[in-house]
């Protein structure tokens, strides 16, 4: 990456999104099991033009105290599910009131969501980006506006009131988005960008001697024998997880 090189805007693959976002929510209280999921439906948001990655930095304080366990999802009629989030994120519920779709749907052959009480329920439009993935088709409304995954359209249906809907069928539908952005990329200001990557390093190991040498598939212990791997022909040169850290590096 060059953003530090530059003031236009960057460039990311989702690669490099999913690598910072992932990171970032190991900070959280978000279990780890549900952590993929999460992340991919942030990236879809910045894909679909949505909160993306300026609403992450802004919520992760929010984040952090993420709790999974209020999440409420009942079906008072077949085919028809009522959500409480229990004052979650919808990125956080997004993926639960997917799944739960997803199996309303191949029993019923259609499905509603009913989805009330979460934070930033504009975000819940990731989910017409995100579904195709679960073999879902998912249009959005709030009874006074409908709309697909667009910057525009979650605008409306923040201004709305009361439960969201989510209305979900079955698909054989490729996943478009994920293939544009394959294309394309995933846009941001190199500042937020570099504000994210900083605070993702946060949750990695502090950069020592030891935690290099156990770092990766071996542990090199500190008179250099190895453990987990015994190729006779390997010609790795392990003197930098032994040797002590440079004063040149701990200059920056």
């Amino acid at each position: 990456m060059s953003a530090a090189c530059t003031e236009a805007p960057v460039t990311l693959l989702p690669r490099e999104v999913r690598l910072v976002v992932e990171r970032i929510l190991l900070l959280t209280t978000v279990p780890h099991g549900l952590i993929p999921a999460v992340r991919d439906v942030v990236l879809y948001s910045a894909a679909a033009g949505l909160g993306g990655l300026p609403l992450l930095r802004r919520r992760f304080d929010d984040l952090r105290a993420a709790d999974v366990a209020a999440l409420r999802i009942t079906e008072p009629a077949p085919g028809h599910l009522t959500v409480d989030a229990g004052g979650g994120h919808a990125w956080v519920v997004l993926p639960a009131i997917l799944d739960a779709l997803g199996e309303a749907a191949a029993r019923e052959g259609a499905a509603l969501a009913e989805v009330t009480n979460l934070r930033d329920p504009e975000e819940l439009c990731t989910a017409s980006a995100y579904a195709p993935r679960e073999g879902l088709s998912v249009f959005v409304t709030d009874g006074a506006c409908t709309g697909p995954a667009t910057g525009r359209d979650a605008a409306l249906l923040r201004a709305g009131q009361g439960a969201i809907t989510l209305a979900a069928a079955p698909t054989a539908a490729r996943d478009a988005v994920l293939e544009r952005v394959l294309r394309q990329g995933v846009v941001v200001e190199p500042a937020l960008w570099w504000d994210l990557h900083h605070l993702s390093n946060t949750a990695l190991s502090t950069d020592t001697p030891e935690s290099r040498r156990h770092a990766g598939p071996v542990i090199v212990e500190a008179d250099g024998r190895i453990t987990g791997r015994t190729d006779h022909d390997d010609d790795t040169d392990l003197s930098l997880l032994t040797s002590a850290k440079p004063e040149s590096a701990n200059a920056h």
